[in-house]
Order: C-alpha cells, then sequence, then structure tokens
C-alpha cells in the first residue's frame, strides 16, 4: 500500500490553465534527458566497465607470471612488472574516477576526490609511459653491447631504472599541486564543476615534454637503432653461417681420396719436417676456427624478441617494434597535443577531449597483450593461470622448456 502524503493547508499552490498542456516543456526535457542518459550513456558506461576488467586482470596476469614462474624471475622483466604496476593501478583507480566524470555533467565528488583524480591520473599515467621508455632504453643496451651489458644487467640496476621511473612521474604529479595552491588555493574542480588538471601554460608545456615528447623521442630513436642493428646483425650470422657450410663441406674426411692426395702432395714438398707440421698445424688450425666458431653468439647473449637467427623471426623482431611504436603514439599523441592547444586559451569540444582521453588510457589495456603476445615465456603462464591451473603451473613450464631445447619427446 502507497504511504500517505500530509498537505498542509498552508502550503502554496501553483495553479495550471486547463487550457495548458501537460506535462510542461521543462518536464518534457528533463525525461528527454534521462532517456539519452539511459541508453547512449549506459552503453558506454558497459564498454568502458569490459576496459576496466580487461586492463586490470591483464595487468595482474603479468604480475602474477612473474611472482610464480621462476623462470621468468629475471632481472630484464622487472621493467615489464612495474610497467604492468602502473597500468593495474590505471585501470583500478583512474579509470572508475574517469568514468565518474564522464557519466556526470558536473563532478559529483568534490574537491577532495577530483584531487585524488588528477594526483593519480599524472603519476599512473606517467610512469607507464616513461616505464615503456626505459625498457627500449635497457632493449637497446643489451643489443649495442650484449656481453658488457649483460654483466651490468643486475638487479640492483634494473631496480634504479624503475625508482628513476617513478621519481619523475611524482615530480610531474606534485609541482601540479604546487602551482595549483600558487594559483587558486589549490583547487581543481573549476566554475562549472569540471575536475580537470590545472590549464596552466608553463605547467602544461613542461609535464607534456617529461610526461610524453621527451620520452617519445628517445623511444623513436632507440627503437630505429634497435631496428637496424637487428637488421646487420641478422646478416652478418647469415654470412658467418653461410661460409661455414661452405668451409665445412671443403674440409677434406679421413680415409677420402682427397685426403691421400692432400697428404701425398705434402710428403713430395722439399721442407723441412718441423716447419712442414708447423704449417700443417697452422693450417689445420685456421680450419678449425672457421669450423667450430658459432656466429649466433651475440643473438645467445641477447634474449629479447628482438633478436633470431632466422629471417622470419627478424621481420617478427621488426614487425613487433612497428606495432609497439605505432599503439603507443596513436593512443598517446592526440591527447598530449590537446593539451597544448588547451594552455593557450583555445576551445575543444567535450567529445574530441573525451576521446583523446580515453584512447590515451587504452593503451594501458593493450600494453600486456602487446608485450606478452611476443613473448614466448608469458603465453603459457597467461593460459594456465587462465584455465586456474596455478598448481601445475612449474611443471608445464619445465616441460615446455625441454620441448624447445631438445624437441618434443619420443
Amino acid at each position: 500500500m502507497a504511504r500517505a502524503v500530509n498537505i498542509s493547508p498552508f502550503a502554496s499552490y501553483t495553479v495550471v490553465p486547463i487550457t495548458s498542456a501537460w506535462p510542461p516543456d521543462d518536464l518534457k526535457a528533463d525525461r528527454v534527458q534521462l532517456a539519452s542518459f539511459t541508453t547512449g550513456k549506459a552503453l558506454l558506461a558497459i564498454a568502458i566497465l569490459a576496459m576496466i576488467i580487461m586492463t586490470t586482470v591483464g595487468n595482474a596476469l603479468v604480475c602474477l607470471a612473474v611472482l610464480l614462474v621462476r623462470k621468468l624471475k629475471h632481472p630484464q622483466n622487472f621493467l615489464l612488472v612495474s610497467l604492468a604496476v602502473a597500468d593495474f593501478f590505471v585501470g583500478l583507480v583512474v579509470m572508475p574516477l574517469a568514468l565518474i566524470d564522464l557519466l556526470f555533467d558536473k563532478w559529483p565528488l568534490g574537491s577532495t576526490m577530483c584531487s585524488v583524480y588528477t594526483t593519480s591520473d599524472l603519476t599512473l599515467c606517467t610512469a607507464s609511459i616513461v616505464n615503456l621508455c626505459a625498457i627500449s632504453v635497457d632493449r637497446y643496451l643489451v643489443i649495442s653491447s650484449p656481453l658488457r651489458y649483460s654483466a651490468k644487467r643486475t638487479t640492483k640496476r634494473i631496480m634504479m631504472y624503475i625508482a628513476c621511473v617513478w621519481i619523475i612521474a611524482a615530480i610531474v604529479s606534485i609541482s601540479s599541486h604546487i602551482i595549483a595552491n600558487l594559483l587558486n588555493d589549490g583547487t581543481y574542480v573549476d566554475d562549472t564543476g569540471t575536475c580537470q588538471v590545472i590549464p596552466h601554460f608553463i605547467y602544461q608545456s613542461y609535464a607534456t615534454i617529461i610526461s610524453f615528447y621527451a620520452p617519445t623521442f628517445i623511444m623513436v630513436i632507440l627503437n630505429i637503432k634497435i631496428w637496424r642493428a637487428a637488421k646487420r646483425l641478422a646478416a652478418q650470422d647469415r654470412l658467418m653461417s653461410h661460409c661455414n657450410s661452405v668451409d665445412a663441406s671443403e674440409r677434406p674426411r679421413n680415409g677420402s681420396a682427397e685426403t691421400k692426395d692432400f697428404l701425398n702432395e705434402k710428403e713430395t714438398i722439399d721442407v723441412p719436417k718441423k716447419e712442414r707440421a708447423n704449417s700443417t698445424n697452422s693450417r689445420l688450425f685456421k680450419l678449425e676456427r672457421k669450423y667450430l666458431h658459432r656466429p649466433s653468439a651475440f643473438f645467445s647473449a641477447a634474449k629479447g624478441p628482438l633478436i633470431r637467427q632466422t629471417e622470419k623471426s627478424e621481420c617478427k623482431a621488426r614487425k613487433t617494434l612497428g606495432v609497439i611504436m605505432s599503439v603507443f603514439i596513436i593512443c598517446w599523441l592526440p591527447f598530449f597535443i590537446l593539451a597544448i592547444f588547451k594552455s593557450f586559451g583555445m576551445w575543444i569540444p567535450d567529445w574530441l577531449d573525451l576521446l583523446a582521453l580515453w584512447l590515451g588510457y587504452s593503451n594501458s589495456t593493450l600494453n600486456p597483450l602487446i608485450y606478452c603476445k611476443y613473448n614466448k615465456e608469458f603465453r603459457i603462464p597467461f593460459r594456465e593461470m587462465l584455465a586456474c591451473r596455478c598448481a601445475t603451473l612449474q611443471t608445464v613450464m619445465r616441460q615446455q622448456s625441454f620441448t624447445s631445447r631438445y624437441g618434443p619427446p619420443v
């Protein structure tokens, strides 16, 4: 039964003429706005929720794989863990708050939560981008000087890289608080109820340079050098393999006619016995040196996915670099271009601003897919953990390692 409502006799009423249309126009507008909210924004919210789940689950799997699999506990994988941690908290903290900001016309959670949203956004997104730059630097050093850098590639050195990444991210976010306190008493919600980072020209200029433009420039240069180095080393490997195969095929075999002719010719030469032995040993030593030379020493030292011995793998490595750089630039470049425009006071449509923002967030969703798709060591842990077979994970990894080295068991 519906609860009765007490009506006071002193209450004021509005008399609506009988000829006026019902419901009023303002109520119709509210109903239209509510209908548009329930249809368009509901579908958008479902898509973003799926994106949040993919981001958190994918990056959590990267962290769990390194934590559970003994084979993956190498210093170079700690950079991937740092990247996955940053992207995980982007999906856990930043994206839900950004979804709330998207669904409501005005920021509904107050100035304190707005400060939390902007600070976490700046810190985590900057850490994600700078982590990508650190991974590129590490891969370049592995390829440019594999033997020397492999000895220096310790856990302590990688931890120093990770510390530098998060210090840079903290500087970018803390400086926004300092400028906000100097300009407008630390408030982040403007007069229109919008929660946003301080749109100051000086701050936006140096923040975008540190967060995006400088790391992107370094990544592009290093990835071009990595691509050239991988191509050059692969060509050298193929050339040395061809030379070794020719030397091995031309080498005389024991008991063959060529060996007997070779020895008969040497016996007929009027040379002292000692000098003849020295010359023969020197020739055989050079032949053995060529025969036993392994041209893939550089490739075995650098264990990244960018170096392989075959031409097919070389093309795959170049494709990997192209995918990584293309996805990163496509995701983040529109947002940082619009950030510079807004610092000059230019008007940007709301839909374009939101599209650029969520396109940048999608990079955190794609990072575990890209970096783990081209790394075979992560595929099996992902498959086993998604199938809830963590107890047999070590056994499956040992079987896969044995198969990759010695082939499938008979």
